[in-house]
């Protein structure tokens, strides 16, 4: 397993700031990271349609659409750090136990 942290406007975005996935490079963890999104924007939508149909329910806090454009986390998105080190390739190799950061190309002032 991979560590990966996220960082900035980029946890925001996605919605999670830390999780732990299994990949051969840093590509792959990109398309993990991605399968992950998709799956908890489903959830999140299967949930608030549940909640929609509950006359009980008076208040919905209205889901991460931010996400919803953003299903697909590329490694263009963010700066990548590996071990510590800035990882400029994609195709970069990664092992049990490594930890990838992942910030937000932007900064605010």
């Amino acid at each position: 397993m991979v560590k990966v942290k996220i960082f900035g406007v980029l946890r925001t975005t996605i919605g999670f700031g830390y999780l732990e996935v299994e990949g051969k490079t840093v590509k792959d963890v990109f398309e993990e990271i991605s399968k992950i999104m998709h799956q908890r924007y489903l959830e999140d939508k299967k949930k608030t349609e549940e909640l929609k149909s509950n006359p009980e329910v008076k208040y919905i806090k209205p889901r991460n659409q931010a996400l919803e454009p953003h299903m697909q986390l590329n490694f263009g998105d963010a700066i990548v750090y590996v071990n510590g080190e800035r990882c400029l390739r994609k195709g970069k190799k990664v092992a049990h136990g490594d930890e990838i950061w992942l910030l937000s190309p932007a900064a605010g002032g």
